[in-house]
């Protein structure tokens, strides 16, 4: 039987955040020189790295395919719940040794803790086996990809969500109803803070992101959701890139690839500018197939507050501060940060092809 804390040849991976995440103290996952460090291929080795090492500075490195249901189908909600969560405690780095890390039949979360790092890995969204019908609303999934809630100081990088292998239309009806097995690709909520998402690929997904689960939710919220989003991309996603509520962001040289007539993914909107929320949008790229109007880029939710600067929509600079929301009480963060000015088709393929789990930090020996 292989031990777990037997690392294979791999480069030397150690990075620090931009953005919110660096902010109050920054995010360190591990550290550069962790206490623990292990490597797993399946969840039983995962949970057993998690127990074993409590709140302590490691690094679990993801060497394959994890399979929280361990390949036994999930009974039902209660069944899904015990099984299919993965919690990852303080002071973590799980990152990816190759692109083969990945996530399916399970939704990772990053709960009442902080200084956690999630890196290079693929996740695929969870398909809820048991959604529940809501009178007037039709049925609902539960489980995210990947949830922060009540956590502080976390840095997604260089990871994909998608809907992988079951893809929205799969969806059957039920008494009328479209039958919806997928929630979010990934939530942060209930005051989680100093969160940043860089280098990340979201694809194949309807409600993708959503900051501040309720607009009854301001006594713990106000003031906390300070997330920032850079260089990532959005593709063949319908909308919420991200939908917001309380939350304070900052979304920076992102790009948006989408289609409003797709053929499973029909593009809706990006930006949802919800209640007591505030958002700086600068130098992104929004490319929208079939969209000629460019304040339907963002939607409103009872929200007043967005900004931006220099984004290009269609290839074309956009007035973006034309769309009836109030731009001059969005300030911008007190953190440095330093962006690429000049949207050149060819930064726009870097960002596309340095986005999401890609990276190979295998040694062959």
């Amino acid at each position: 039987m292989k031990s777990i804390h037997h690392i294979p040849p791999h480069e030397f991976w150690y990075q620090t955040p931009a953005g919110w995440a660096s902010d109050a103290g920054g995010t360190t996952g591990g550290g550069e020189k962790p206490e623990l460090s292990y490597y797993v291929t399946n969840i039983g080795e995962l949970r057993q790295a998690i127990e074993e090492s409590g709140d302590r500075p490691k690094r679990i490195w993801i060497g394959g395919l994890i399979d929280a249901s361990g390949g036994v189908p999930y009974l039902n909600r209660q069944d899904q719940s015990r099984r299919g969560r993965i919690f990852i405690g303080s002071n973590t780095t799980l990152m990816g040794i190759d692109e083969n890390a990945r996530f399916v039949e399970s939704a990772l979360i990053i709960q009442d803790v902080s200084n956690v790092i999630i890196h290079n890995i693929y996740i695929e969204n969870p398909v809820d086996v048991d959604p529940q019908f809501e009178e007037g609303d039709g049925w609902n999934a539960e489980w995210d990809g990947l949830s922060i809630i009540r956590a502080q100081h976390v840095w997604v990088s260089n990871v994909t969500f998608s809907d992988g292998r079951f893809t929205m239309d799969m969806y059957k009806t039920v008494d009328g109803w479209k039958y919806v097995q997928h929630d979010g690709s990934l939530d942060i909520k209930r005051a989680s803070d100093y969160v940043t998402v860089s280098h990340c690929v979201f694809t194949l997904h309807d409600k993708t992101i959503l900051i501040g689960h309720s607009d009854n939710n301001d006594e713990e919220d106000a003031g906390k959701l300070r997330v920032t989003f850079h260089d990532n991309l959005f593709t063949r996603v319908v909308q919420r890139t991200p939908r917001v509520r309380f939350g304070n962001v900052h979304l920076f040289n992102n790009v948006f690839d989408n289609d409003v007539a797709d053929p499973i993914y029909k593009y809706q909107y990006s930006f949802g500018i919800g209640k007591d929320s505030r958002t700086l949008s600068e130098l992104n790229v929004f490319n929208v197939k079939g969209q000629t109007v460019a304040c339907r880029l963002f939607k409103g939710f009872g929200g007043e507050y967005l900004s931006d600067s220099g984004s290009v929509f269609n290839d074309t600079t956009a007035d973006l501060n034309a769309c009836g929301f109030n731009t001059t009480s969005v300030v911008r963060p007190p953190y440095d940060y330093f962006p690429q000015w000049d949207l050149t088709p060819e930064f726009v393929d870097a960002v596309r092809r340095s986005a999401g789990n890609m990276l190979d930090y295998r040694v062959l020996v």
